[in-house]
């Protein structure tokens, strides 16, 4: 009879780098402005709230001595308050869709999640809003 020889062989799960995460987050950012698709909405400013969240490539190291080293979160709140301000926007998945292109200018970012609320829009409600998930290579395909 014939002895079949096996080699018990221990398969260890390499560390994964990928369980390092940078985020840069920009919370409840509040611009006031015209936005909406009703003819009401169109006449007086309201609030819009902006939760931003960014996941940053993690081989990107700061720098103590020069801001361009890190993914600039007032750059960023920039960008998105000259948005609201140079267009007027009728629903806020537009307005998502192009903080997307503002935000994905800088390389180091990997994916965005983008919050944007209206607290004032509907009666007996906090807010009502979207929220979107891009990555780069969900962006970059579109």
């Amino acid at each position: 009879m014939k002895k079949n020889n096996f080699n018990i062989v221990e398969l260890k799960p390499k560390k994964d780098k990928s369980a390092i995460r940078r985020t840069v987050f920009i919370k409840n950012l509040i611009i006031q402005e015209i936005i909406g698709f009703h003819q009401h909405e169109k006449i007086k400013k309201q609030k819009i709230k902006f939760n931003i969240v960014l996941d940053i490539n993690q081989s990107s190291i700061p720098d103590e001595k020069d801001i361009k080293s890190i993914v600039d979160y007032e750059k960023i709140t920039k960008k998105i308050e000259s948005l609201t301000k140079s267009k007027k926007y009728n629903f806020l998945e537009s307005l998502a869709e192009d903080s997307f292109k503002e935000i994905f200018e800088d390389k180091r970012i990997n994916s965005v999640t983008i919050k944007i609320e209206k607290p004032e829009a509907i009666k007996n409600t906090e807010s009502v809003g979207v929220e979107v998930f891009k990555s780069r290579e969900d962006y970059e395909g579109s």
